[in-house]
């Protein structure tokens, strides 16, 4: 799938939230400012429409349970400054564009903008990521906030969570040409309790994301491939074959069943 450019983007003070973003031909106000790291940034964003008769974002959703009831959603930019990072935000859009599974966070909607470079700004593209949002945080925050008030996670919930992973990353492996996450981690789980119901958990960020089935044949490619994963993949979770590979190697989506049961003992050392 596509990048979808856009004329209409009119957005004024990003990085310190407020103002109007055009995704396409609608438009979000942004709240306030949810995270941050690299070149982006997420913002907490609500639907703008002036025109009643107007479906708005809705009419894009395929799954009708990803259309917010209050209008909220997630919205990650992305400043580019070259052609990699290009080719790299690209890539991410046609990957997550392909999931569709309850554990996996879906992909709204996305453009990317040329943008004029400056003296204030050396980015020449900037792209926006329209997600549902999930106010409860991640796994990792959750988890800190559980330990920090000496509280845990019970069995049943450990048990559901996991659960929850693995059925999202077994969609991601069933593909025809498998893809690998390469980034699972407590930081890339998206947890919303459910009043009388388990936890709802979601794999998220699939900018590490790649097709899991590789061939090493050489020293100089097993040293490409942990240069790679020293870049993609967070150094706790990383599978020990992206951290010393071997010069004639199979890799494949094993590797993020390692960084799963990294993320299963994470979770266990505070329950």
């Amino acid at each position: 799938m596509g990048c979808s450019f856009s004329g209409l983007n009119a957005l004024y003070d990003v990085v310190n939230g407020g103002g109007d973003v055009w995704i396409n031909e609608n438009r979000f106000r942004i709240l306030r400012q949810l995270g941050e790291g690299g070149f982006a940034y997420v913002f907490l964003v609500k639907e703008v429409i002036s025109d009643p008769s107007n479906p708005g974002i809705s009419k894009k959703i395929r799954d009708s349970s990803h259309v917010s009831a209050d209008g909220t959603y997630a919205m990650k930019k992305v400043l580019i400054q070259n052609s990699e990072q290009l080719e790299l935000v690209r890539e991410e859009i046609r990957i997550s564009s392909q999931f569709s599974h309850p554990n996996l966070l879906p992909l709204l909607d996305h453009a990317i903008i040329a943008v004029k470079a400056s003296q204030e700004q050396s980015w020449k593209h900037e792209a926006y990521l329209l997600f549902p949002v999930h106010l409860d945080g991640t796994l990792f925050d959750i988890a800190n906030t559980m330990k920090a008030k000496k509280e845990f996670f019970s069995t049943s919930d450990v048990l559901q969570i996991f659960r929850q992973l693995c059925s999202g990353l077994k969609h991601m492996h069933s593909f025809e040409t498998p893809y690998a996450h390469n980034d699972v981690k407590p930081g890339n789980v998206l947890v919303t309790y459910r009043k009388g119901q388990s936890p709802l958990a979601i794999l998220m960020d699939f900018g590490s994301s790649r097709p899991a089935r590789k061939q090493i044949r050489s020293r100089t490619e097993a040293l490409q491939l942990q240069e790679w994963a020293s870049e993609h993949c967070s150094a706790p979770f990383r599978a020990s074959e992206l951290w010393d590979c071997p010069s004639h190697a199979d890799i494949d989506e094993r590797t993020d069943i390692w960084s799963l049961g990294c993320t299963l003992f994470a979770i266990i050392c505070i329950s």
